[in-house]
């Protein structure tokens, strides 16, 4: 028996559904979905959804918890649970309905400011010039003897800031015409705020890497997710290089042991080399919990800090006095301090006072002959051999340049205090977003200044046979425009009349 081919999917040439009605009928539809999306009902209902939405965030997931404890607390109530995971109740805020919602409002101000923009931009692109033209006017006056001629009168309207246009007797004058866009420039930063939350909903992220002070460095950090996942991200520039970011020292401040009152971490940037080692330095900042560093993209916020070890550390200089170079070193009991080929230092011991001269810490000096290396010792650490010179000598918190001044060494130590070892913990965000909202942020207060403080005024003048009638009208804020209407008529000496309206002759 023989198999026929039977095509999948529509034939070629086929078009929508849509596409296939008459042209009335297709013509038609388009409207009705564009006027849905016009409809002040599906204004009043986004907001409602979204205002509902936002004091649902605060409650359904008050601590922010991943879902992986949300699974553990409602593990016998499967419908709650099941509710949580469909709706992303845990991360309501970058949930998918949440960002239709925004969708929704984006397109609704999108069809509303089509649907009134061509209208608008018509009455101010060709606006109506002749008075006995216009009908339904507020502030008019019936003609008026004058020895104004349209030149003279023109000149009276420019002092006003009006903007003059005449033909042969007839003049219109406006100004404040921008205020006609007020309202558009407001649905441009809403669109702008909330194309930037959907932005950020696709694409931000934010995770966290603790960095030991005293030169230690990271090149990637773990994004913890909403749902419980982690990810791991490498620190790539927007070209793809990879960079290290370096801690160089950590500060706490307390107003009494175990209560903080500020922390803050000297951070760099180096890029990073093929072997894994620091290159050439990119940046540095020194960052507190409100002033991030910005580098690449990412920012790296001062969120935490943790204690590394239970001992404490001496922190250290060492001056090369060969050079005149200076480092500062936090160095953990017996760590060697490698200073040059064959010589290294070890911190052993530690003076809360001194024989008087307050605190102060032992070190050893270990130097080992051309030829010989010092061995691993047990503990990993080197243990010097047997032909290594060795000696020791103090050092004083005090009298910071003691050793430089008293004893014969190329490397002279200073020493400071001792301080617990701390990893500064980093939050580091990516939101393109952000500067999109902003703007969007600075366009709304802008468009609302001109929207509610800003009208368009416009003034028709007719001038025949030695008579004058004016009239006016302004869209917003009619009651002034009327007072500033009356001083014109005063001034150019007719009699001015409002409150009614005047039909067009």
């Amino acid at each position: 028996m023989s198999e026929a081919l039977v095509q999948a999917g529509p034939p070629p040439g086929a078009v929508s559904e849509v596409a296939q009605l008459p042209p009335q009928e297709s013509h038609a539809a388009v409207d009705q979905v564009f006027r849905f999306f016009c409809s002040l009902r599906l204004t009043l209902a986004n907001l409602l959804l979204l205002f509902v939405a936002m004091i649902a965030g605060t409650f359904v997931n008050p601590q922010n918890d991943s879902l992986v404890n949300i699974e553990r607390a409602f593990a016998n109530r499967p419908l709650v649970l099941a509710s949580y995971r469909w709706f992303e109740l845990y991360d309501l805020f970058h949930s998918w309905w949440f960002t239709l919602l925004l969708a929704s409002l984006a397109l609704n101000l999108i069809a509303c400011s089509i649907g009134r923009l061509p209208r608008i931009w018509y009455l101010v692109r060709y606006p109506v010039t002749r008075l006995d033209q216009v009908a339904g006017l507020r502030f008019w006056t019936a003609p008026s003897s004058t020895l104004l001629s349209t030149a003279a009168l023109a000149e009276r309207l420019r002092a006003r800031k009006y903007r003059v246009r005449a033909a042969e007797d007839d003049l219109f004058a406006e100004k404040g015409l921008y205020a006609r866009f007020g309202v558009w420039v407001v649905h441009l930063s809403l669109l702008l705020i909330l194309g930037g939350g959907i932005v950020g909903r696709l694409t931000a992220f934010e995770g966290v890497a603790n960095v030991p002070q005293g030169g230690g460095q990271v090149d990637s950090f773990v994004e913890r997710r909403p749902d419980g996942s982690q990810f791991r991200h490498k620190l790539v520039d927007p070209d793809g290089r990879p960079f290290l970011v370096r801690c160089d020292d950590f500060r706490l401040k307390e107003f009494e042991p175990g209560r903080p009152k500020a922390f803050e971490s000297d951070l760099r940037v180096f890029r990073k080399l093929p072997d894994g080692s620091a290159g050439e330095e990119l940046a540095r900042e020194t960052i507190t919990v409100n002033h991030p560093l910005r580098y690449a993209g990412l920012t790296f916020y001062q969120a935490s800090y943790q204690q590394l070890e239970e001992g404490m550390r001496a922190r250290m200089k060492i001056v090369d006095k060969a050079i005149g170079a200076e480092v500062e070193r936090l160095a953990a009991p017996g760590e060697p301090i490698e200073a040059a080929e064959g010589l290294s230092y070890q911190v052993i011991d530690y003076q809360e006072d001194f024989s008087g001269l307050g605190p102060a810490v032992q070190v050893v000096r270990m130097e080992e002959p051309p030829g010989s290396r010092a061995q691993p010792g047990p503990t990993g650490r080197p243990r010097p051999s047997k032909d290594a010179r060795i000696s020791s000598f103090w050092v004083f918190a005090r009298r910071p340049d003691f050793d430089r001044d008293n004893r014969d060494d190329r490397f002279a130590f200073r020493f400071d205090r001792l301080t617990p070892f701390y990893a500064t913990g980093l939050q580091i965000a990516r939101d393109p977003s952000t500067p999109v909202v902003y703007a969007g942020c600075f366009l709304l207060f802008f468009g609302i200044g001109i929207a509610f403080y800003t009208s368009h005024k416009r003034i028709w003048a007719q001038l025949r046979d030695g008579k004058l009638a004016l009239g006016g009208a302004a869209h917003r804020n009619a009651e002034a425009f009327g007072r500033e209407f009356d001083e014109l008529c005063q001034e150019l000496g007719v009699r001015g009349r409002g409150g009614g309206e005047r039909a067009a002759s």
